[in-house]
């Protein structure tokens, strides 16, 4: 009696094994999507790259400046709001959903790639404008420093871009 139990926990551990090595980079995936695991700054910016670019063309992007509107922290918040209120019409069933965790990192990588012009808004303001949304209300008060993938993009640029009056952590800013 007791080796039949052993056999099927062998198989039932076997499956599971092996579906964890099947599906490994859908479970990541996911799980980071969900916030349970942090996104690096290379799977940040192609995560941006890919949920951005099924809507604007990157080009338009790139060009976004702090003359164009708020900071990106704003405009993801409101690319999920009208995502939501899109999937609901018919045909539109396909736009990418943004989740939290997903929203965090694209906010940062436009953030460190194109500019931070956060400074130059009220922070009262900026959190009324994101009106409620907790997950990017939490990286509004994270302190740049903690901002992983927003400190390893700062350096880096994309081409198209020009970060005039970008946040400068050093201290010159944009003024």
């Amino acid at each position: 009696m007791k080796s039949k139990y052993l056999i099927l926990l062998s198989i039932v551990l076997l499956l599971l094994a092996v579906t964890s090595w099947v599906f490994k980079d859908k479970i990541l995936s996911a799980s980071k999507a969900r916030g349970y695991l942090e996104y690096t700054p290379d799977e940040a910016v192609s995560l941006a790259y890919t949920k951005c670019s099924a809507c604007h063309n990157i080009d338009k992007i790139t060009k976004y400046c702090f003359r164009c509107g708020p900071p990106f922290i704003v405009v993801v918040h409101n690319m999920k709001s009208l995502i939501d209120i899109e999937k609901a019409k018919p045909g539109k069933e396909y736009l990418p959903t943004i989740t939290d965790a997903e929203a965090v990192a694209i906010s940062q990588v436009w953030s460190g790639l194109i500019g931070n012009w956060e400074e130059g808004w009220r922070n009262e303001d900026l959190k009324k404008l994101l009106k409620g949304d907790e997950a990017l209300i939490e990286l509004l008060d994270t302190p740049f420093s903690q901002r992983k993938i927003e400190q390893a993009l700062m350096k880096k640029s994309i081409p198209g871009t020009h970060k005039e009056g970008a946040f400068n952590p050093e201290g010159a800013g944009s003024k």
